[in-house]
């Protein structure tokens, strides 16, 4: 049974020498903290519990938040970083009412305030705020999916990872357009290749199986740049079949032999004759 005090773990917020401070690990005796402004410290446990001014903060105190991915939060784009900044303070304002934290100053806007508003309601408003702040449409959906990204990430959970995701060799190319070009490729091999116009119906057909018009096709550009990504070298529609010959066809184009279905050539004939072979009668020297 919980005892109600406060517990200090990793991903606790606390306050030591009049700052705010996240727990980010625990070694022993000792406490290693993670300041919002980027700096980090390790104290012991006693030093950090005997500073007059320790506390543990907010509801942080009995729920810890996921201990920021300082490393990974680092190598995304900036662009990408000042966002996820921009929603922590968002999201801090929805669950206790001021954008800094529990231990903020400045007064608590009325449709945040924890004593007026559900949990559920803030999270509307915040909704209504963003989308009129020109966020694009969000939902109350998707403040819920950020703050609980947040409690189990850190910053990181904030993050935009359409932005550190790796190249792709199809580029921005509907993963479902390229599944489905991969099942065609996979249905032709070993057939008569024919184009890669004439692939498309045959993309076209499986997309409408799959998803029942949900998908369109891509332009015809973009397509046959998928098919060239996609196909392996002796798959591609636009590359001659290369079959090997068979033994029949492989004797009957082969040029006959100078010697004649019958003859017997020498390998190596006297130095006095220049006849290459001889019939069915041994050679007998030169007359």
């Amino acid at each position: 049974m919980s005892s109600g005090r406060p517990v200090v773990a990793v991903g606790s917020h606390v306050r030591f020498r009049g700052s705010r401070w996240q727990v980010v690990a625990l070694a022993g005796q000792r406490v290693h903290l993670a300041g919002e402004d980027g700096s980090d410290e390790a104290v012991l446990a006693g030093h950090l519990f005997a500073d007059t001014g320790f506390a543990v903060l907010g509801a942080q105190a009995q729920q810890p938040q996921a201990a920021p991915r300082w490393g990974l939060f680092e190598t995304a784009p900036a662009t990408a970083r000042e966002k996820a900044l921009a929603w922590q303070r968002h999201i801090r304002e929805v669950e206790c009412g001021r954008p800094d934290g529990p231990d903020g100053s400045g007064p608590v806007r009325e449709q945040y305030d924890p004593s007026q508003h559900t949990l559920a309601e803030r999270e509307q408003a915040k909704a209504a705020e963003l989308t009129a702040l020109g966020f694009g449409r969000v939902s109350r959906t998707t403040v819920q999916r950020m703050r609980l990204a947040y409690r189990k990430q850190g910053l990181w959970g904030l993050i935009d990872h359409r932005t550190t995701r790796g190249p792709s060799p199809t580029g921005r190319a509907d993963e479902r357009v390229v599944a489905a070009v991969k099942e065609a490729l996979r249905r032709q091999r070993g057939r008569s290749k024919g184009t890669v116009k004439g692939l498309m119906p045959q993309v076209a057909h499986i997309l409408q199986d799959r998803h029942g018009g949900s998908v369109a096709m891509p332009a015809q550009a973009t397509f046959y740049r998928l098919v060239h990504q996609l196909a392996h070298p002796a798959d591609h529609p636009a590359h001659p079949v290369r079959t090997p010959p068979s033994p029949r066809t492989d004797a009957a184009t082969r040029p006959p032999s100078p010697c004649g279905p019958e003859s017997r050539c020498r390998s190596t004939p006297p130095a006095s004759t220049s006849w290459p072979c001889s019939t069915t009668a041994p050679w007998a020297g030169p007359r």
